[in-house]
C-alpha cells in the first residue's frame, strides 16, 4: 500500500497549469486511495482499472500525465507506456511492484518518465507529479520566435535558424497545421490533406509520421511544438509562416 499519513501540498502547486491526471490501477482499494490523495492536494484525477478504459478515456479527454500499473488484467502496462510515448505528449509514471533492474530499464525503454516501485508514499508521488507537470507546462507554452516552412526547398526553419529537410508528407502535414494559427486541426482533415483514407491503417500511418517528425525536430531544436489533442487532431504550438 501507499503511505499518505501526512497531507502535504505538492512541491509545485498544480493550480497554475493544467493538472488532469489519468490513473490506471486494477487494485480497487489502492486506486481509490491514490486518486483520493491526489485529488485532495489539487490534481484533477480520472481513474480506470484496465487498459481498454484507458484508451477510451484518453480519446475523450486530454491529460497531461498518466500513472499506470504494469500488472493490468487485460494488457501489460508497458504497452500503455509505449503508446503514450509514441502518440501523445503526456508524461508517464509507472507505479508497480516489479522492482528488478531489468524491469526498471524496460519501463524507461518503453517510455516512462519515472519508474516508482510500490509501496510508495503518496507525498512522493504528488511531489514527482508537481515537478513533472511544471516542466510540461513550460514546454507547452508557445515557443518564442517564429518557425518557417520553405516550400521551395522543402525544409523547416527553427527560431534559431536550424534547418530540417522535410519529406513531402511531413511538409503537407506542417502546412495543414500552419493554416490553423495554433488551433487544433481535425485528424480527418489532415488525413485528407495527406491523401490517406480515413481508416485504422491511415491513422497508424499518421501517428508514425508525427512520431518521426517530432524526433527529427527534437534532434535539432530540443523539443517539438507539435501537440496531440486526443480524439481531435494536432496543432503547432508556435507561430509558423510559409515562405
Amino acid at each position: 500500500m501507499l503511505s499518505s499519513d501526512t497531507m502535504i501540498k505538492p512541491v509545485d502547486s498544480p493550480d497554475a497549469f493544467e493538472a488532469r491526471i489519468i490513473l490506471v490501477e486494477d487494485d480497487k482499494m489502492l486506486r481509490e486511495s491514490v486518486a483520493e490523495y491526489l485529488t485532495l492536494v489539487g490534481y484533477d484525477v480520472i481513474s480506470v482499472d484496465c487498459g481498454l478504459k484507458f484508451y477510451h478515456t484518453i480519446a475523450e479527454q486530454n491529460f497531461v500525465a498518466a500513472v499506470i500499473d504494469l500488472g493490468l488484467p487485460d494488457i501489460d502496462g508497458l504497452q500503455l507506456a509505449e503508446y503514450i510515448r509514441n502518440n501523445t505528449t503526456m508524461r508517464c509514471i509507472i507505479l508497480t511492484a516489479r522492482g528488478s533492474v531489468d524491469e526498471r530499464i524496460a519501463g524507461y525503454n518503453f517510455g516512462a518518465d519515472l519508474y516508482m516501485v510500490k509501496p510508495v508514499d503518496c507525498r512522493e508521488l504528488a511531489s514527482a507529479l508537481g515537478r513533472m507537470l511544471q516542466r510540461t507546462s513550460l514546454e507547452h507554452k508557445p515557443s518564442q520566435g517564429k518557425w518557417s516552412i520553405n516550400c521551395q526547398r522543402a525544409n523547416l526553419i527553427t527560431p534559431e535558424s536550424g534547418l530540417l529537410q522535410l519529406t513531402t508528407k511531413e511538409m503537407s502535414f506542417l502546412l495543414s497545421l500552419a493554416e490553423s494559427s495554433m488551433e487544433p486541426v481535425l485528424r480527418d482533415t489532415i488525413l485528407t490533406t495527406l491523401g490517406y483514407r480515413t481508416d485504422e491503417y491511415a491513422n497508424r500511418a499518421l501517428e508514425s509520421l508525427v512520431r518521426r517528425l517530432r524526433r527529427k525536430i527534437e534532434s535539432v531544436y530540443g523539443r517539438a511544438p507539435i501537440l496531440t489533442h486526443h480524439g481531435i487532431g494536432y496543432s503547432f504550438s508556435a507561430q509558423i509562416e510559409v515562405i
